[in-house]
């Protein structure tokens, strides 16, 4: 027999009043979840009449917006500890997975300009966490990789990152996962093929 419960202020009102036990709760905590944020609607004020496509509109300003929480989000927790922030963190993950790279590439794959590459990895090789050498066939090019030290920090420390990434995505559906990935890759196609293929010079 289905579990019934009334909402508050229903005890003696109509049949309206009762719910099917948490169904209706998560349909509202969904809804809560995927309301609009201030400045989204405000947004859709500032450009009504502009002939302004507002579901791209949507989508795009929510990944930025959801990028940058979670790069705040884990330079407050799993980052903390190991002190590193979130570019740090990139450069070193890059490193493990190919295992070594040319400054130039390092840059591209970790999103970050070249000037910006090259502060993360005078922190990381002051730590002790990454080495840089000359490319022995071409002396103008400097390869990077990491040191044991580094590949012990990222290896013990990835397990943890991988947990709270797990926390975050925890209420979306394995479907609505596979989804938001595949959309997310396309959007990331699209602008290799809008901007060239990524590791070409402009």
């Amino acid at each position: 027999m289905t579990k019934v419960r009334r909402t508050a202020g229903s005890r003696s009102g109509p049949a309206k009043g009762l719910i099917v036990a948490g169904k209706a709760v998560d349909k509202k905590v969904r809804r809560q979840r995927s309301q609009k944020p201030l400045a989204e609607l405000l947004g859709e004020r500032r450009v009504a009449g502009l002939g302004i496509n507002l579901d791209s509109m949507a989508l795009v300003s929510n990944i930025h917006r959801a990028s940058g929480f979670i790069r705040q989000h884990f330079e407050r927790s799993v980052l903390k500890e190991p002190d590193l922030h979130w570019s740090a963190f990139v450069v070193l993950w890059c490193l493990w997975i190919f295992g070594e790279l040319e400054t130039r590439r390092l840059a591209i794959e970790a999103g970050v300009a070249k000037s910006t590459l090259s502060s993360i990895l005078n922190m990381l090789e002051g730590r002790k966490l990454v080495r840089r050498r000359t490319n022995e066939l071409e002396r103008r090019l400097v390869i990077v990789n990491l040191t044991a030290a580094g590949a012990e920090m990222i290896s013990r420390l990835f397990p943890r990152f991988n947990a709270e990434e797990t926390r975050i995505v925890a209420k979306l559906t394995a479907k609505q996962m596979e989804s938001a990935t595949d959309a997310i890759r396309i959007i990331l196609a699209t602008i290799g093929e809008m901007d060239g293929p990524v590791g070409e010079e402009p």
